[in-house]
C-alpha cells in the first residue's frame, strides 16, 4: 500500500515536471513574436525615407520650399477624340464602270497627289475613246476646209455662202470635239493621256484612278479583278498632318469657351506630352440627350505621334485666376503611373509621397491630394532622389 502511494506521487511530480518545461518554449516564442513586430514597424516608419549625406546633398543641388498658395489660371477639362480633318480627306472612287487589272495602294501607305492607285479596264472607256478620234478626225478635216475658204474668199473664187457652209461645218466640229474630250476627263483621264490617243490615233481601255491629294490611305475597298462601280469608293486617303479634336462641352459651361481660342491636349498614350490647339468650331446645336455641344479644334501632327480614334482630354484655360495649392512642375516625378514628390523631414532625410496632380499651367501642377500646405518639398534634385529609392528598393529586393 505504501509502495503504491509512493508511485503515485512520483508519477504526478513527474507529470508536474513535465508541463513546466513545455510551458517555456511557448512563452520564448512569443517573445520572438513580440520582438519580429517591433522590427517590422520600425521597418515600416521608415519606407520610402531617403537620408543622404550633407556632400550628396550639395552635389546634387538639392533645394526645398515650402507648399503656398499660387495664383494659376483656371482651366476646364473636356472629354473627346482625335478624328480626321474632314477638310484634308478624300474618298477614291472610279469614274467609269470597269474591272480592277491593276492595284497599287494598300492601308498605311503614302501616297503624293496625282499618284495612281490602281488601273481598271473598262469598255465603256475604249468606246469613248473611239467617239473622241472620230471627232477629231472630223474637226481637222472642218478644219482645213474652212481655212481654205478662207484663201480662195478674198480671192472671190467661192462664194459667201459656200464659206459660211464650210465655217458652220468647222464650228460644228470643233464643238464635237470638245465634247468628247470633256468626256474623256469626265471619265478620269488626264491631259496627256488624251493628247497622246489623238497623237498616236490608238485607243486603250485602261484608265488609271488617282489619288486627288497627298496623304496615307487609311482604307482600301478594291480586289484583283473585281468589278468596279462609279457609286463605290476604293481608296480613303487622309493627311494625317493637321487633325481634329471631337470634345462635348456640357451646356452650363458654353460662356467659357469661343472660336480661335488656344487649348491644350493630351492623349492617353502620351501622358506627359501636350499638344497646342485652336478651337474652329462650336455647334450652334445643344444634343438634347447629353445636354452638351459639340467644339472642333485643330491639331498639327506633323510627327504622326496622334493618331484618328484616340481619346483625348482638351484643356481649356481662362483668363480668370484663383489661388490654389500647387508645385512647381520640377518638384514632380513619375513612379510607374504613379506622381510623387519627396517632403524634406529634416536636412538629410526625404520621404517619398505619392499625390495626386490636376494638369500642368503656367509651369505648376496643382495639388488635389498627398500633401498640406506648408510642407516642405524638393523642388530641385528630385530626380536625383527618386535614383536613389529605386536604387534601394532594387536592393532590398534582392536582399
Amino acid at each position: 500500500m505504501f509502495f503504491r502511494k509512493t508511485l503515485l506521487i512520483l508519477f504526478a511530480f513527474a507529470f508536474l515536471l513535465g508541463c513546466g518545461k513545455t510551458e517555456e518554449p511557448k512563452q520564448e516564442a512569443g517573445h520572438g513574436t513580440d520582438k519580429h513586430t517591433e522590427e517590422k514597424g520600425h521597418q515600416d516608419e521608415h519606407t520610402g525615407v531617403i537620408t543622404l549625406s550633407p556632400e550628396a546633398i550639395e552635389h546634387a543641388g538639392i533645394k526645398t520650399e515650402a507648399i503656398s498658395l499660387r495664383p494659376i489660371s483656371v482651366e476646364y477639362a473636356f472629354t473627346g477624340k482625335v478624328s480626321v480633318n474632314e477638310t484634308r480627306l478624300a474618298h477614291v472612287g472610279p469614274r467609269i464602270p470597269g474591272r480592277a487589272v491593276e492595284v497599287f495602294a494598300n492601308p498605311g501607305d503614302y501616297v503624293k497627289k496625282g499618284q495612281p492607285l490602281a488601273i481598271i479596264d473598262s469598255p465603256e472607256l475604249g468606246e469613248a475613246q473611239s467617239q473622241y478620234l472620230k471627232a477629231k478626225t472630223a474637226f481637222e478635216i472642218a478644219e482645213k476646209s474652212f481655212e481654205r475658204a478662207k484663201i480662195v474668199l478674198e480671192g472671190k473664187v467661192i462664194s459667201t455662202g459656200e464659206f459660211q457652209r464650210r465655217e458652220g461645218e468647222y464650228l460644228s466640229a470643233k464643238t464635237e470635239l470638245k465634247a468628247a474630250d470633256d468626256k474623256l476627263h469626265l471619265l478620269g483621264m488626264m491631259e496627256k493621256e488624251i493628247a497622246a490617243i489623238g497623237k498616236e490615233h490608238t485607243i486603250n481601255s485602261r484608265v488609271a484612278i488617282y489619288s486627288p491629294i497627298s496623304g496615307a490611305v487609311i482604307e482600301r475597298h478594291l480586289t484583283l479583278g473585281e468589278v468596279v462601280e462609279p457609286v463605290k469608293p476604293l481608296f480613303t486617303v487622309a493627311d494625317l498632318s493637321n487633325l481634329w479634336v471631337i470634345a462635348d462641352v456640357t451646356e452650363v459651361d458654353i460662356p467659357k469657351i469661343k472660336k480661335k481660342q488656344n487649348v491644350a491636349i493630351v492623349v492617353s498614350a502620351y501622358p506627359e506630352k501636350v499638344f497646342n490647339g485652336k478651337l474652329s468650331y462650336i455647334s450652334e446645336v445643344i444634343d438634347p440627350e447629353t445636354r452638351s455641344v459639340k467644339v472642333r479644334a485643330e491639331v498639327d501632327n506633323a510627327k504622326g505621334m496622334l493618331k484618328p480614334e484616340m481619346f483625348a482630354t482638351v484643356r481649356i484655360s481662362t483668363s480668370e485666376r484663383e489661388k490654389v495649392l500647387a508645385v512647381p512642375e520640377s518638384a514632380v516625378q513619375r513612379d510607374g503611373d504613379k506622381s510623387i514628390v519627396f517632403v524634406a523631414i529634416d536636412e538629410h532625410e526625404f520621404e517619398k509621397r505619392v499625390i495626386e496632380v490636376g494638369p500642368r499651367i503656367d509651369g505648376l501642377h496643382r495639388i488635389l491630394s498627398g500633401i498640406k500646405e506648408g510642407e516642405k518639398i524638393v523642388v530641385k534634385g528630385a530626380f536625383t532622389l527618386k535614383s536613389e529609392g529605386q536604387k534601394g528598393e532594387l536592393a532590398e529586393h534582392e536582399h
